[in-house]
């Protein structure tokens, strides 16, 4: 498998690295000189095609030009326009958003001229429907030169129709099958294996119907899917209306500077090339322009003329690119979440860039889009790999690609589970696999556009000629009823993420002022640590005078990683509240995780235990804690040591001496002023390691309790971001460092 892999690597780089991104955009380049800037000259026409809602003719084995549309961007409108475009954003900067759309607009002719040449070179199968595609165009157009070019063109069409089929069953099925049971999961705790049943048996009663069946789900769900997105991320960009121009003039700038730029969330610095060579990648990965897979659906549609079908090429891409990928662009680049979490990249970026602008909502919201992107994107690549499989063994293997698909699709959502721990290094070679088959479907489409671009002209040439007349025709058609299904359908989906954030926040604008805590401390470029400073080993001040200790080396560890600077202030440790809430400092160290504490503030997971001890001189005779009775006993006022103790049944029967801080009780224990000292027991170690006389530690412990840094209970997003880094430190090895360094030995309890 390894060698497979390495061989795949070497492909998936020529396929989706210079050689591959210069012919796929070079193509929509030439045939954008060669056709007229068709994607301009017919904008306008496409738009008034796409929501004419004509009624389509008596070929009762052809679907409407809409419906076929809403099943093309079943499969294109997918998690690359969330993912993809996150990565693009990650690995090439701001500039590659701006790639990602100049590489679109000539995809929008490549997709127009590939629809259009697949309409032209349709043919009915032995079923009596429509089928067509790369295949068809490449086996019939070149077929008609005859001589060596018949044996090409053949050639060229079975090799696009095996790539299209085993893309089709690995990212078109599996691996969209992992990412909604990857969502169901993290969103709802769905076992993996109960979403891939279920995922499975909806889809196989969908495509049970054949493409009528197909369409018209696609038809009620992607434009659901495609309003609820744009209307959801809208309301986001509203919010952050005036960083709009800001990160627009900074994309173009990024995507022409010709010197690398270090800025933070690269993962190196970007430049130019990183941008092009991204942006372009996720472009074509996302709108599919050059792949051949779209014009397998509008083959089937009824149509007055193949360029009036191609026509809805150019609004998919438009769509697809212009507004989704650009609306998620601008969703992550306004909320500064690729300079908050650098580390973040694919849809973990975008979800986190909705949750900090949208609060809990932007998590459903993303979640439920996600969903609706992979599941429909099932449906579309189905029809592509029906496609294929007919083309290449006929239609009775349409039942056996059914099954198939159905094993996919479970064996993708519960991979892992089905087999053992290998299986999620199995599905994810599958993905690395099908995203080069991916991008080898282009190669035999490209090479049939340039090969057939002049009989592509004349098609166009023939449009031109007879356009007055299709239009007549056209216009002789009445309206379908996709307008009324459609109008409600949007209707829905627009109010959808507007109920969802007023269930979750009340109201955007409340969601959004509640907590700017983590962008102020960005803004700010400090972060302020309050500590104990008697508090040894967790922070104290040493014999040289430094302040040093756990939460010291804690606190400026998180402010590296946050890029700000670590700022400790020592605190009065029985005010601790007012501090907070003054805004003198952002967080306190070492804070007890109690109920009380909980109620007023926000707390990370706890990093280490404690235990509240007695510590007693060596020459005592106290053994147990009931010798204490009668006894002298020091502690902290003010902590919940002292709230411990007089909460126990002790505080009637012993003698309390209330002291400032735990080094002052360890110190009056020392003196003989007091019998014993009621401590943390972190404190208590480090003080017997550090003395040379003898002390013991009672066995018997008054309570137990965990240490947690503490955040204003409105500041979510700041405590959020530092419990990531805590589970980042704890993961790499930084954690227990730090604990070996202090305790000599790894006691860090973060997960």
């Amino acid at each position: 498998m390894d060698e497979i892999m390495q061989i795949n690597e070497v492909v998936n780089h020529f396929v989706w690295g210079p050689p591959g991104l210069t012919l796929l955009v070079g193509t929509g380049i030439y045939l954008t000189i060669l056709l007229g800037l068709p994607q301009l000259r017919y904008f306008i026409p496409a738009l008034a095609e796409v929501f004419s809602f004509r009624k389509k003719s008596g070929d009762d084995n052809a679907i409407s030009a809409f419906a076929a549309m809403t099943t093309a961007l079943a499969a294109t409108v997918g998690t690359g326009n969330v993912a993809g475009v996150a990565t693009a954003l990650h690995l090439g900067g701001p500039g590659a958003l701006v790639w990602m759309l100049i590489s679109a607009f000539f995809g929008m002719c490549t997709k127009f001229a590939e629809i259009t040449l697949a309409v032209h070179y349709r043919q009915k199968d032995a079923q009596d429907d429509w089928r067509g595609g790369p295949m068809y165009v490449l086996e019939h157009g070149l077929g008609e030169w005859g001589g060596i070019w018949k044996y090409i063109g053949k050639l060229l069409a079975v090799l696009f129709a095996l790539f299209a089929l085993m893309a089709s069953l690995g990212m078109g099925a599996a691996v969209q099958a992992n990412s909604v049971a990857e969502v169901l999961f993290m969103g709802w705790n769905v076992d993996h294996l109960y979403s891939g049943v279920m995922m499975a048996g909806v889809i196989g009663l969908v495509i049970i119907g054949g493409l009528s069946s197909l369409s018209r789900v696609a038809l009620l769900v992607v434009p659901f899917m495609v309003v609820f997105y744009v209307v959801g991320t809208g309301i986001l960009l509203l919010s952050y209306g005036a960083q709009i121009p800001a990160v627009i003039l900074n994309a173009f700038h990024m995507a022409f500077h010709p010197e690398p730029v270090a800025v933070a969330g690269g993962v190196a610095g970007w430049c130019v090339m990183d941008a092009v060579q991204r942006g372009v990648a996720r472009g074509v990965f996302s709108n599919e322009a050059g792949m051949g897979s779209a014009p397998m659906a509008y083959a089937t549609a009824d149509s007055v003329h193949p360029v009036r079908t191609g026509f809805y090429g150019i609004f998919e891409v438009f769509l697809d690119t212009f507004v989704i990928c650009t609306i998620t662009g601008l969703a992550i680049l306004v909320t500064g979440t690729m300079t908050y979490f650098p580390e973040l990249t694919g849809a973990q970026l975008v979800l986190q860039s909705f949750e900090f602008a949208l609060g809990p909502a932007g998590k459903y919201i993303l979640s439920l889009g996600l969903m609706l992107f992979a599941f429909t994107t099932i449906l579309g690549w189905y029809w592509y790999a029906e496609t294929a499989v007919t083309y290449l063994f006929g239609v009775r293997s349409k039942a056996v690609m059914k099954l198939l698909l159905i094993v996919m699709i479970i064996f993708g959502a519960s991979g892992l589970q089905l087999t053992d721990a290998s299986g999620y290094e199995f599905l994810n070679n599958i993905w690395n696999i099908s995203d080069t088959l991916n991008g080898l479907m282009a190669f035999p489409n490209l090479i049939g556009l340039l090969l057939l671009s002049l009989t592509l002209r004349r098609i166009v040439k023939d449009y031109e000629v007879q356009k007055e007349q299709a239009v007549d025709t056209a216009a002789k058609k009445p309206m379908s009823k996709e307008w009324r299904y459609l109008l409600i359908i949007s209707a829905c989906a627009a109010l959808l993420p507007l109920a969802i954030i007023a269930y979750y926040n009340g109201s955007r604008n409340t969601a959004h002022t509640q907590d700017v805590s983590l962008q102020t401390v960005m803004d700010r470029g400090q972060l302020v640590f309050g500590v104990d400073d008697t508090f040894p080993p967790m922070s104290f001040t040493d014999e040289s005078g430094e302040f040093v200790g756990v939460d010291i080396d804690l606190a400026r560890e998180i402010c590296a990683r946050l890029g700000v600077k670590c700022v400790v202030r020592p605190i009065a440790w029985k005010h601790k509240e007012e501090e907070l809430a003054s805004g003198r400092i952002d967080c306190v160290g070492s804070m007890s995780v109690i109920p009380q504490a909980k109620e007023h503030m926000s707390l990370t997971e706890p990093y280490v235990k404690d235990n509240l001890v007695f510590v007693i001189r060596g020459d005592s005779s106290i053994v147990w804690m009931h010798d204490l009775k009668g006894k002298v006993i020091g502690m902290q006022v003010g902590s919940t040591t002292y709230d411990a103790f007089h909460a126990s049944n002790l505080c009637t029967d012993a003698v309390v001496v209330p002291l400032p801080d735990n080094m002052a009780v360890l110190q009056q224990v020392k003196e003989k002023k007091c019998d014993a000292g009621l401590v943390d027991s972190l404190a208590a170690c480090y003080f017997i390691r550090s003395n040379s006389e003898r002390y013991f530690v009672l066995h018997d412990s008054l309570s137990e309790e965990d240490l947690a840094l503490g955040f204003r209970k409105e500041d979510k997003e700041l405590s959020n971001r530092v419990q990531k880094i805590l589970s980042e430190m704890k993961a790499d090895g930084t954690l227990g460092k730090i604990s070996q360094k202090w305790f000599e030995s790894d006691i860090m309890i973060v997960r």
